[in-house]
């Protein structure tokens, strides 16, 4: 009884549409998508890898059909028609999720394929070459799958369930003479045809690994680097946050103590920030700090580095001299007294101190910070909004 065409047709037509819908967002050019997976420029689920591993496997299968009848090996027709079915069978487990029972159902297959095919042909029509080409994806299912790397059936055990089939065949092969003897061109034909396919598949599998790994390593670079970022930017102000500050001034200091080079801090906080708030809500209070981070950003170089220190506070390493700081202190408080930030359409002014402090031999870290801040208060006392720069 044969297998309804209609049943075949159907299953094939499901399951091929469903893995292009799975595939990824259509693109004019499919060949392109193609194109991308070959190269690497594209990744795709562990689903779809092994959908196109058994779309191969198929068309490998139809075309030693085709062989099989031109050589008239009946038992090898049936058998490889019976497989084409079956893997269209494959393919649809495989798309729905059962990636493992998938890839247990084509081991199970190739088995079979490997002694019937020795027995009927003989050793040298090279079916064992498939084992080989399958060994990389025991070990590359035990990252494709968490189920598998629970399983009691590891990679090294299901490689040597590989070489006894294959060692089984080859003992068939010098025990029993082939079914159907072949003409030496004909085992010719099915030797390289079953090497370069197992070389394919071979080599398509490690593709897959190499590519996983490299998508794989790339995403964890961009997520450390975007939890790096998160740790050491203050959120709201986008600006660096004091623990990432700590270290560029240790940095400096390290600088200054070994080649002479000097550094300025300068400390700035916001005037009477307290009555603000309470004036007009916290909600304003975040516009104020804001908009001070983009004054200070636009009055530093690239070479400074500005920090939100703690609340309305700010500190700015400015790479330069005594003098250059005071400067730059002076164009900040000027522009954030210019400055307006409108609030329910209200336009609010504030004003800012700043303490400026400068590299000398001798100084540690905490006496420059503490001699910034001296000068901050120093000026807070003394009717705000002004840069104060005492030398010490």
């Amino acid at each position: 009884m044969g297998i309804p065409y209609g049943k075949i047709s159907s299953v094939w037509e499901g399951a091929t549409n469903n893995f292009w819908l799975d595939f990824g967002e259509m693109e004019p050019n499919i060949f392109k998508q193609i194109k991308d997976v070959i190269t690497g420029q594209r990744i795709v689920s562990q689903t779809v890898k092994l959908e196109l591993v058994t779309i191969g496997i198929t068309i490998v299968h139809v075309i030693m059909l085709l062989m099989f009848v031109h050589f008239n090996v009946w038992p090898m027709i049936i058998y490889n028609g019976i497989v084409v079915a079956y893997y269209l069978y494959v393919l649809r487990t495989v798309h729905i999720g059962n990636v493992v029972t998938g890839y247990v159902m084509t081991f199970v297959e190739i088995t079979i394929q490997v002694i019937l095919g020795t027995f009927m042909l003989g050793w040298g029509v090279g079916f064992y070459t498939y084992l080989l080409a399958i060994i990389p994806l025991f070990f590359y299912l035990t990252v494709l799958d968490d189920d598998v790397e629970k399983s009691v059936y590891p990679p090294m055990i299901q490689t040597l369930a590989a070489v006894a089939v294959m060692i089984v065949s080859y003992v068939i092969s010098n025990r029993f003479a082939p079914a159907f003897v072949l003409t030496d061109g004909q085992v010719h034909a099915l030797f390289i045809y079953n090497a370069v396919f197992s070389i394919i598949l071979l080599a398509a599998m490690s593709h897959f690994f190499v590519t996983e790994r490299r998508f794989t390593t790339i995403a964890m670079q961009k997520e450390n680097e975007k939890l790096d970022l998160e740790a050491s930017v203050d959120p709201l102000t986008g600006l660096t946050n004091r623990r990432s500050m700590e270290k560029h001034l240790e940095n400096a200091m390290l600088e200054a103590k070994r080649r002479g080079r000097i550094y300025s801090l300068v400390m700035g906080d916001i005037d009477f920030f307290k009555i603000i708030n309470d004036n007009y809500g916290h909600e304003f209070g975040d516009e104020a700090l804001k908009a001070v981070a983009e004054i200070f950003r636009d009055s530093v170089t690239e070479n400074d580095c500005i920090c939100r220190w703690g609340g309305e506070e700010f500190l700015i390493l400015i790479m330069d001299n005594h003098d250059k700081a005071t400067e730059v202190a002076e164009s900040i408080r000027s522009k954030v007294e210019k400055n307006t930030v409108t609030h329910n359409g209200k336009e609010i002014r504030f004003t800012m101190t700043l303490g400026v402090t400068s590299y000398k031999p001798g100084y540690s870290l905490e006496t420059l910070i503490q001699q910034a801040d001296n000068n901050l208060y120093y000026g807070k006392r003394h009717g705000r909004n002004q840069v104060v720069s005492r030398e010490y």
